[in-house]
């Protein structure tokens, strides 16, 4: 017990290092393979959540698929506050990882019509538009650490 008292702050930075460094990898494992492993669905931006002390905002967005609800967030990225309000209830291109659906992001520059729905569709209307293309190579900031995950 005593050691754990004498060494509980290099026990605390080792703990923050890796939660980094997990968090540092799940970005990478997303940029690195949503070209080969994603998938596009539909999400709907439920709110605007402000996180620390008044430096950022994250997008809290859902999306369905076979008939399960999940709830994701991301950041908003330059946009304002009051611009990200506006986008509350609109529905955006969300891609997420075949192998994991919680690694996932929101492209609130990207909207979708109602009309199109399944991952067909929506992998048929990105690639007639050239436009779109480019806007997904520019990846959204997820949540920090697994905050998509509980």
């Amino acid at each position: 017990m005593d050691s754990l008292k004498k060494y509980y702050t290099i026990i605390i930075m080792i703990f923050i290092i890796g939660i980094i460094f997990y968090d540092h990898l799940f970005l990478k494992e997303f940029k690195n393979t949503y070209k080969q492993n994603g998938f596009y669905t539909v999400g709907t931006i439920k709110e605007v959540r402000g996180y620390g002390r008044g430096t950022g905002f994250n997008y809290v967005y859902a999306f369905n698929l076979n008939g399960k609800k999940y709830e994701s967030v991301c950041d908003i990225g330059n946009l304002s506050y009051s611009k990200a309000i506006k986008k509350i209830n609109n529905n955006f291109l969300v891609i997420y990882l075949n192998n994991d659906v919680y690694n996932n992001r929101i492209y609130s520059n990207i909207p979708i019509n109602d009309t199109i729905s399944d991952n067909i569709k929506l992998k048929e209307f990105i690639d007639s538009n050239m436009k779109i293309k480019s806007k997904i190579d520019s990846i959204p900031s997820p949540g920090f650490f697994l905050q998509n995950y509980f």
